[in-house]
């Protein structure tokens, strides 16, 4: 097998961050390509020789792929000359792949592992590209698995020599970048700033957000950040919440202005210890922007208290007693928020906002794609004067699948949608074929995971879109995403004679500029085609008629004038018919139990509702409830219908410090490796604490995310015994049935003292599989982790295929 290298050097500017040279690397030994699948779990191909965690290559070693010659791999050592590595796998005939699997059939991923020497022991900083995970002496970390620069990794390092391991994935010929660097620094600022632009010289107070890195191997405590003085801003100094060792918090802060005349104003940050001594600074430029520019602006997240920013375009003219429509716009994988606002011209009848997806790749616009959303929507129409009945949903690509995610979920929000180069989900834009899942698991329990992500499957929910009208753009020769797939909701939506205007342009590719609007907007997204589609169309809020198919009550529950309080069991196919015949309602549904019907907002002289061929006089006052009043629990299930739902709202982690020394580091860095995690991918803020450390407070403010066991972790065990779930000799008992064997588990359940709070446990029956209890940890989109999973180490081989037992619980301590 032959591999080509590239030098490629990566120019880096934060604050003196590099102030030692790299260790120079000029070898790696390579392993791969193994086949991958897509959504299907981190899978350990190196477990026959130790694992990820202790692999040491060495010739006599043999694998297997499915790709390789005669199905058989072996380490190559390559030489390199720079820090990134580029792999040819000139031997893989990937056309044969191709032709038989189509894109899946590219998918894959490799390993490199290195050594190098260390002069003492030491911490040094990693920043890598195309790198999802890589290893340091056998205990794993969070990579930068795409393009971004702004992720470095605290390692420590000890004397001698030291092991990494590199794992990587994507479509057939690899490459990536690896560079580790000592350095002496306590903490510093890295370059992922979230800010605003300024845009009223009167602005009285800003939002903004920095991470800071901790490089040591303690907790830093009593730091403080400090405003240098300028003109422009009110001096301030912040306190900042502890920070792990080796961990990152991104600090969100508001800060007060004193007014400014100047095209642009500089904060500088100073980052301070107890004893006052500077550790890190950094200058943030906020730039002075007219409403004639595209620009961001800032807002702090109920999700977990990050600050986050979206992109807006003001109309032009613009005048704050008129009201305009709306464009919301979503983004493509890898494009940030404020580029795509740069493609639209400023309109007269409409703003154009863009929200963010919480990352340029993100989470598909689903789950915390679809919260930024929610959030920027309800801020958006809030500070602006919009007109509720003109708001129009676009987007590109990735984004143009998010149109239809959101869309299909919240049709009643919408006047009309507009997807662009839109994929139409999971299953059919990388179907799951090849998915070890698929393979080795029971039917019953593939089911229960195949229930979570049923909100992904968008041809679902397609009658949802009877009187949401829908403008669809494609270039006919984009290889992205294949025409195949608007053409299939063209297809299906005619099928339903709902509106639908298609518009497939001929040598157009995934993405064009040209031509130009009027105003020098983008053509694939600022087609006046498109745009005057959208201006003709006005919401319907109160359809006589109309038929809703649903499955996650979390996602949205109202839908026109009718709004599902509760299902019979959650997460199963729900369907609604209402139909207005005279002075009365007909209203059949499906796994519905409870329903308000606003019959009021139709006003009309309504006299009754028939349920299910059961009729109901109407209340005095709309509106009316039909069923029980929903319970505790229910409200509960409905809420949080599975694990990561858990993470849609302000969370902490709680580590264990209750076992020995090296069972309490292993917990604080699993810990520290999901904080990263949750900011690498949802530009978040989340804590990370000691169970010493929880106050009844902490308890009732926020759920907590908890790893150990009772042994280890004080919370686990004050809690544990309050929920159904127990460790016994042999394994765990759930709801009175035993599982028995070295066994981890994924566990969500209800606070007893404070109800409104979930607790999250990722255990284990042992310290050795305990380390596995993050497998299922669902930050990501389209998750399939339901209340519950209880499974064994297989699952490093054969994904759900190692899963003992899987499921809901209905919260009245039952499991379902």
């Amino acid at each position: 097998m032959k591999f080509l290298f590239a030098g490629l050097l990566w120019l880096l500017t934060t604050n003196s961050l590099w102030p030692a040279e790299p260790f120079f690397i000029d070898s790696w030994k390579i392993l791969g390509p193994f086949m991958a699948a897509p959504r299907d779990g981190g899978t350990d191909h190196l477990l026959k020789y130790g694992g990820e965690e202790n692999i040491i290559p060495n010739d006599s070693q043999v694998f297997y792929s499915e790709y390789a010659d005669l199905g058989i791999l072996k380490w190559e050592e390559i030489s390199v000359d720079s820090d990134r590595v580029e792999i040819n796998y000139e031997e893989i005939d990937w056309n044969a792949s191709y032709a038989r699997l189509g894109g899946v059939g590219l998918l894959n991923m490799g390993y490199a592992y290195t050594e190098i020497n260390a002069d003492s022991d030491q911490v040094a900083l990693v920043s890598s590209q195309q790198v999802g995970r890589f290893y340091v002496n056998g205990r794993g970390y969070q990579g930068e698995p795409y393009y971004a620069n702004y992720q470095r990794v605290a390692v420590p390092l000890q004397k001698g020599i030291n092991r990494i391991l590199a794992k990587f994935a994507g479509k057939h010929k690899r490459s990536f970048r690896f560079q580790i660097e000592p350095t002496e620094l306590k903490a510093l600022f890295l370059e992922d700033v979230t800010q605003p632009d300024l845009l009223d010289p009167e602005e009285k107070r800003i939002l903004l957000a920095v991470p800071i890195l901790n490089t040591t191997t303690r907790w830093l405590r009593d730091l403080t950040i400090e405003l240098d003085s300028s003109p422009a801003l009110k001096e301030k100094v912040y306190d900042i919440p502890p920070i792990p060792p080796l961990g990152v918090l991104k600090i969100p802060l508001e800060i007060e202005l004193s007014g400014f005349s100047e095209s642009f104003i500089t904060v500088e940050l100073i980052l301070r210890d107890s004893e006052q001594e500077e550790l890190s600074r950094i200058p943030i430029k906020l730039n002075r922007k007219s409403r004639t520019e595209p620009l961001k602006r800032t807002f702090l997240s109920s999700v977990d208290g990050s600050i986050q920013y979206y992109g807006i375009r003001y109309p032009e003219p613009y005048d704050p007693k008129q009201q305009y429509a709306v464009i919301f716009s979503l983004h493509g994988a890898g494009v940030e928020a404020i580029h795509l606002a740069g493609q639209y011209s400023s309109k007269d009848w409409a703003f154009v906002i863009t929200p963010t997806n919480r990352r340029p790749y993100g989470f598909d616009w689903q789950d915390w794609g679809r919260l930024d959303f929610e959030e920027v929507f309800e801020e958006v129409m809030k500070e602006y004067p919009i007109d509720p009945d003109r708001v129009y949903l676009a987007g590109s690509s990735m984004g143009g699948q998010g149109v239809w995610h959101i869309g299909l979920h919240d049709p009643s929000r919408f006047a009309a949608l507009a997807p662009q180069a839109g994929w139409t989900g999971f299953q059919h834009y990388s179907p799951f074929t090849m998915q070890k899942s698929q393979m080795f698991t029971a039917p019953d329990l593939l089911n229960v995971r195949n229930r979570v992500m049923q909100d992904s499957n968008n041809f679902y929910f397609l009658e949802n879109l009877q009187h949401l009208p829908v403008v669809i753009t494609h270039g006919a020769e984009d290889r992205t995403v294949p025409p195949l797939h608007p053409r299939m909701f063209q297809k299906f939506l005619k099928e339903r004679e709902f509106v639908v205007n298609y518009r497939e342009l001929p040598e157009h590719d995934h993405w064009w500029d040209e031509p130009l609007s009027s105003g020098g907007g983008s053509d694939a997204v600022d087609n006046q085609e498109m745009l005057d589609f959208l201006k003709q169309q006005v919401r319907n809020r109160y359809p006589q008629q109309f038929n809703i198919r649903l499955f996650d009550l979390s996602i949205n529950d109202t839908f026109y004038w009718i709004r599902v309080l509760s299902q019979k069991e959650a997460l199963q196919q729900t369907k609604i018919f209402v139909e207005v015949i005279g002075e009365e309602i007909l209203l059949n549904t499906e796994n519905v139990s409870a329903i308000e019907v606003d019959w009021g907002a139709l006003n009309l002289p309504i006299q009754r509702i028939t349920w299910n061929q059961q009729q109901y006089p109407i209340s005095d006052a709309s509106p009316t409830l039909l069923g029980p009043e929903p319970d505790a629990a229910t409200q509960l299930a409905t809420k949080y219908p599975a694990l990561k739902s858990v993470f849609f709202r302000p969370f902490v982690l709680v580590y264990g410090t209750q076992g020995g020394t090296h069972q309490q580091e292993m917990l604080l860095h699993r810990a520290n490796q999901i904080a990263i995690r949750f900011w690498r991918r949802a530009n978040g803020y989340v804590r990370v604490m000691a169970d010493t450390e929880v106050t009844e407070s902490i308890e009732s403010e926020f759920n907590l995310v908890m790893l150990g066991n009772p042994d280890s972790n004080l919370m686990i065990k004050k809690l544990l015994p309050h929920t159904s779930i127990e460790f016994t000799e042999n394994g765990l008992r759930l709801e009175g049935k035993e599982y028995v064997g070295e066994l981890a588990a994924s566990i969500m359940y209800p606070h007893p003292q404070f109800p409104e709070r979930m607790l999250a446990f990722f255990t284990g029956t042992t310290t050795e599989v305990e380390k596995l209890s993050l497998h299922f940890l669902p930050i990501y989109s389209g998750s399939g982790t339901p209340h519950y999973v209880v499974f064994d180490k297989t699952v490093r081989q054969y994904a759900w295929g190692g899963v003992h037992s899987a499921g809901f619980f209905d919260f009245t301590n039952r499991l379902q």
